[in-house]
């Protein structure tokens, strides 16, 4: 079976990396061909980013944009599939954005996340997020 609370540890840490600008993280836990689609309610598909150098500059150029600060919050965490080297891991966000003293969720969505041991450690080989809205 999979490391369940490393991996669960691995989705709180990815959140915490972005928000408090620790991008490097990021580095550490996405295998090298790795991939991330996002799609939104009502548009579809809006990025299919593949390999961790092309996922890396989206993080980077999304976070140098922000002018908010972030506080992405995943939950409600179940393991779909899991063998003792892979595992499908579904987890839901909250996102919030706090600017000007004004709080607000910006959007919530779901992750589904696979996982492989790769060397010892476990990487995300596909993260596919699917947003509730656009923000």
């Amino acid at each position: 079976m999979a490391d369940k609370q490393l991996i669960i540890e691995i989705l709180g840490k990815l959140g915490w990396a972005y928000d408090t600008g620790n991008l490097d993280y990021f580095d550490t836990v996405y295998a090298e061909d790795s991939r991330f689609t996002i799609s939104i309610t009502g548009m579809g598909q809006v990025g299919d980013y593949r390999s961790k150098d092309t996922i890396m500059g989206l993080y980077r150029g999304a976070k140098s944009a922000q002018t908010d600060v972030r506080r992405h919050v995943v939950t409600n965490i179940f393991f779909a599939e899991e063998t003792r080297t892979t595992a499908t891991v579904i987890s839901y966000l909250t996102l919030f954005a706090l600017k000007d003293g004004n709080l607000k969720v910006l959007t919530t969505g779901i992750y589904g996340d696979k996982f492989s041991l790769i060397g010892g450690a476990w990487k995300i080989l596909h993260r596919d997020l699917a947003l509730d809205a656009p923000y």
